[in-house]
């Protein structure tokens, strides 16, 4: 499927939605379009993602002489003052502000943005028997996001999951509901999401992720339990792509994409899943900053305010397009 085609930093921001279930419920007559059903059996390769600085990529960041992704262009879209205030808080969701972007000594090329994100070359490989497990199920009944809050849409997902972090906790992830990312350039299919295109140029999704195929993704608010204790509620996002990880584990850039076989990290697997819980708590006001209650220490003595998991191994075992309803 590959050729079908300090102070609160910015990493802590992709994907801030917000709100809770909607009240009334959405309208479930129309037809279903897409259906996917992924899973990663437990003791299957697993990572966990580190925050560190990501390399930028010329074709989606352009140039100091002719910059790409920068974050006012977008602010001009935004007529809300509270989303406004968060772009420019947490500018990753949408761009890489040229502060904080390092260039070579010549000046003429980028070559790193400084700020450490969760799309980093560093990861932990789990152990085996100590690594993660995911089933969850992507009915995605619209094609374009929905008027309304971010939680009014007829979309739904099924999730069962839990992992570890390096230092041996388990997590467990509950899923509460989907909902819509409320950014200009956006567009989530209603919040799932399932055949197409996210991140890099897309205008979907962090642009410090490579544009990658995708074959199913969703956005929604999930409770956190860590050692079977309930300890959070925060916006998550998962995504079944292409590989977009090299054999060194680092993260390839768009003009790298897509991935031989010989280029991936395990060559024959040709998509694997991302799974991150962000540090946005979802309030009736609104998105509130607030990192994730992990139990995982980082070398600073601080514990790491976002989740980042990949699964290496999964497995597509359902994937339909343009489905009746009812023949879910």
């Amino acid at each position: 499927m590959q050729n079908h085609s300090p102070k609160i930093p910015v990493f802590l921001a992709a994907l801030l939605f917000a709100t809770g279930a909607s009240a009334a419920g959405p309208d479930k007559s129309g037809p279903l379009i897409n259906k996917a059903v992924i899973q990663q059996e437990a003791g299957k390769t697993v990572y966990w993602v580190l925050p560190g600085p990501r390399k930028l990529s010329k074709e989606v960041f352009g140039t100091p002489d002719d910059p790409q992704r920068t974050l006012q262009p977008i602010l001009a879209k935004v007529d809300k003052p509270p989303i406004r205030e968060l772009l420019e808080k947490l500018p990753i969701l949408v761009a890489a502000p040229a502060k904080a972007r390092k260039t070579n000594e010549a000046g003429t090329e980028y070559t790193v943005f400084a700020q450490p994100t969760p799309f980093s070359d560093k990861a932990r490989p789990l152990p085996p028997d100590q690594s993660g497990y995911f089933k969850t199920t992507l009915l995605d009944r619209v094609a374009e996001d929905q008027p309304g809050k971010p939680g009014d849409t007829p979309d739904e997902v099924q999730l069962e999951t839990w992992f570890h972090d390096p230092a041996g906790n388990k997590y467990r992830l509950e899923f509460d509901h989907v909902v819509q990312p409320p950014f200009p350039g956006y567009n989530t299919q209603g919040g799932v999401f399932i055949d197409g295109w996210l991140h890099g140029t897309t205008g979907t999704g962090s642009p410090l992720m490579p544009k990658e195929y995708t074959r199913g993704a969703w956005w929604g608010v999930v409770h956190l339990y860590i050692n079977g204790e309930q300890v959070d509620t925060k916006v998550a996002h998962l995504m079944t792509t292409e590989v977009v990880r090299k054999r060194d584990y680092s993260l390839a850039l768009d003009e790298e994409m897509p991935l031989a076989p010989s280029e991936r990290h395990i060559p024959s697997q040709d998509h694997h899943t991302h799974l991150i819980v962000l540090p946005i708590k979802p309030t009736p006001q609104g998105p509130v900053f607030e990192p994730v209650k992990t139990a995982f220490e980082l070398p600073n003595g601080k514990k790491q305010p976002f989740i980042h998991v990949m699964f290496e191994e999964d497995n597509i075992l359902e994937w339909k397009l343009n489905m009746q309803p009812g023949s879910e």
